[in-house]
């Protein structure tokens, strides 16, 4: 009898195992020019290119059970136009190539709120605003 319910106690680890769910959490950060918001009106802001990236991200993974968005946060004080923005994404999917497929969505939901932000400040990439680059970027980590 123990022999039976040890067999089956290691057949369902085994099932187990074998239907396992993969993840991975990725960092995005976000840099731009910022500056103080009475002689910088107008240059691109980093936290607004974080939720236009947010946006574009629960667009092309609608589903909380792959994706979940948390840890938003940047700039350095209510009066100024914030020079970076960070988040966090959490994604889990059935299988390494899911996952692969999922961060690729990422990757490009990130660079459409970027390009996003970018355009809708007339920025273009190598544009210079107080002698540093104008155009927000990004990292994933």
């Amino acid at each position: 009898m123990k022999a039976k319910v040890l067999v089956a106690l290691l057949g369902s680890l085994v099932a187990g195992v074998a239907m396992a769910d993969v993840s991975t959490v990725l960092t995005v950060d976000l840099l731009g020019p910022g500056g103080h918001s009475n002689g910088a009106y107008g240059r691109t802001n980093a936290v607004h290119a974080a939720s236009r990236a947010i946006l574009e991200i629960e667009k092309a993974i609608p589903s909380t059970k792959e994706c979940v968005v948390s840890n938003f946060n940047g700039g350095n004080s209510v009066n100024s136009i914030a020079s970076d923005g960070h988040f966090t994404v959490s994604l889990k999917a059935k299988n390494a190539k899911a996952l692969e497929a999922l961060k690729a969505k990422v990757q490009t939901a990130v660079q459409k709120g970027v390009e996003a932000e970018n355009q809708f400040r007339g920025v273009k990439p190598g544009d210079l605003t107080g002698g540093v680059p104008a155009a927000i970027s990004f990292t994933i980590r």
